[in-house]
């Protein structure tokens, strides 16, 4: 009997620790759509310099079970008063880490951390910070 308990605690130990969820919410999959970057509303102008602009118009990036990843976005540089629009695609692998997730593209760029608050994904990166709802 008293093995029985044993195993069951550590079971249960094990699922606790182990079961690849974001700790403090039931799921992180389902589509996370970008609202501020740095506190400002989109479109975002990203720094650079001289003449040229670009600015971020959307991304989303969703997340799906099986620890899978899509990410899209939409830019828009203007130039010498030529205007171009861009689609950028990503896909990748993400994995749990505490309240947030690691995610890895598969175009072999840096990992990216995206820390999770309810229904809200943060993430900092080259800079800047993403804030994102679902």
């Amino acid at each position: 009997m008293c093995r029985i308990m044993m195993m069951s605690v550590a079971l249960a130990f094990s699922a606790a620790c182990f079961g690849g969820g974001v700790t403090g919410s039931s799921t992180v999959t389902g589509e996370y759509v970008l609202r501020t970057v740095n506190g400002a509303p989109l479109p975002y102008t990203l720094p650079g310099t001289g003449t040229v602009k670009t600015e971020l118009l959307d991304n989303v990036i969703t997340l799906y079970m099986g620890q899978t990843f899509s990410e899209v976005s939409h830019s828009r540089t203007t130039a010498n008063g030529q205007v171009t629009n861009q689609t950028n695609n990503e896909t990748g692998s993400w994995v749990p880490l505490g309240s947030a997730v690691i995610m890895r593209g598969n175009n072999g760029g840096p990992e990216v951390v995206a820390n999770f608050n309810a229904n809200t994904m943060t993430i900092v990166r080259q800079g800047m910070t993403s804030v994102f709802t679902k």
